[in-house]
């Protein structure tokens, strides 16, 4: 799709957003300092490093996050298989569960027929918006409205293409961590969501900061403003703790710490060494995320850098799963834990982490969908019938006719 008409696109979809998208009157309380003693599981938890429960060290699960953003095509999804089902086997947990990863999906160039292999497997499915614009002022300045039409929307259009029950998807992150403060906040809120995971963290990864909710003022640091300064009871914000580069240099996403690594031991001791200031360096345990796109792991065959770092990356994985207290589980898992805290001698039983057996794969002949005019042409493999026009913002369902096609 040429510049020229996503410009054209987003331009009218953006004057349509604030009419056909209702915005919440009832603006949220401004949030006041948390009282621990008011604040408590399973609604609320304040901003903290103390880990919830009543538990610590070697009583803790030490949780891990794998996430992925942006969209799952037939270039990642090969990927996705080899390090979450290697040999044809799913990775498992130490309740022989399977590992399972967290996936950001932004529409464009979205496979849906993948994305549902994805879920039926047992997978995270999280938004990451439709346009996925690439200027970050767009998004701190997207008002409620813009944000219900990017994410709510995409919401709606993720289960239908992708056949996932809408209450499967219940979180998101901000395009380049671009938070938009209250207006994104309020959007989420109306729109259904449970969580988000588009904050980094620096002033406190060691030890980490826990997931907490919003009922209160936050204490974390705001490395990307605009932050949120009101209060959305009940709705879970989970931190993205930074990590430390080879250059001492924190790094929220791994595709940003530098100097990226090159070969297999590079990549896999910077993830141990990040791990293990949440792991061993105290008693605090925080969930330790790996925040990274598909593209660096994956690349041309003649650019040897990207296969050592996928081994790397997959012996650090290996080396998890030798583990007898690391989990590796969806934020939506990590959420309802956190909700109900339970110990290492009693997670076996800990029925959110076990398989989620309930998984009908529906998708089992997926439409080719194609869509082209004078310029441009898109293609969408989708577990619903093709829609008259390419499903874009303001048309998240594509049944209206856009332009020329």
């Amino acid at each position: 799709m040429q510049k020229s008409f996503l410009s054209a696109l987003l331009l009218s979809a953006l004057c349509a957003v604030t009419i056909s998208v209702p915005v919440n009157e009832n603006a949220p309380k401004a949030a006041t300092p948390c009282d621990p003693s008011v604040c408590v599981a399973p609604a609320c938890r304040c901003s903290s490093q103390e880990p919830p429960g009543g538990l610590f060290g070697p009583n803790l699960p030490q949780m891990v996050f794998l996430t992925f953003d942006d969209a799952i095509t037939i270039t990642n999804h090969p990927f996705y298989e080899e390090i979450l089902f290697p040999n044809g086997v799913p990775r498992l947990n130490p309740n022989n569960a399977p590992a399972t990863a967290t996936f950001f999906i932004s529409h464009e160039y979205t496979n849906y027929s993948l994305v549902h292999d994805l879920w039926v497997r047992g997978h995270d499915i999280a938004l990451h918006s439709i346009t996925h614009v690439s200027d970050t002022g767009y998004w701190a300045n997207l008002n409620e409205a813009g944000w219900a039409a990017e994410l709510a929307q995409q919401r709606e259009q993720l289960a239908r293409f992708a056949q996932v029950p809408i209450e499967y998807i219940k979180g998101m992150r901000a395009p380049f961590l671009q938070v938009g403060g209250d207006a994104m906040y309020s959007a989420l809120v109306n729109g259904g969501f449970l969580w988000e995971c588009s904050r980094p963290t620096q002033n406190q990864r060691r030890p980490g900061l826990w997931p907490y909710t919003a009922d209160f003022e936050s204490t974390q640091d705001c490395q990307i403003p605009t932050c949120p300064v009101e209060a959305y009871p009940g709705f879970w914000v989970f931190p993205m703790i930074d990590m430390i580069g080879d250059d001492v240099f924190p790094c929220a996403m791994l595709d940003e710490c530098t100097p990226l690594p090159k070969t297999q031991a590079a990549m896999y001791n910077l993830l141990l060494r990040n791990f293990n200031d949440q792991y061993t360096a105290g008693n605090n345990r925080a969930p330790f995320g790996i925040f990274t796109h598909a593209a660096l792991l994956v690349g041309p065959d003649n650019i040897p850098e990207f296969g050592e770092r996928k081994r790397g990356y997959i012996q650090f994985l290996d080396y998890l799963t030798s583990l007898p207290d690391v989990y590796i589980v969806g934020i939506s898992q990590a959420m309802e834990w956190m909700k109900q805290p339970t110990g290492i001698a009693d997670i076996d039983t800990f029925q959110p982490w076990k398989e989620d057996v309930n998984r009908p794969r529906q998708c089992i002949f997926p439409r080719n969908c194609r869509y082209e005019n004078s310029t441009w042409e898109r293609f969408m493999s989708s577990c619903y019938p093709c829609p008259q026009s390419y499903p874009w913002l303001g048309n998240p369902m594509g049944t209206l006719l856009q332009f020329d096609e």
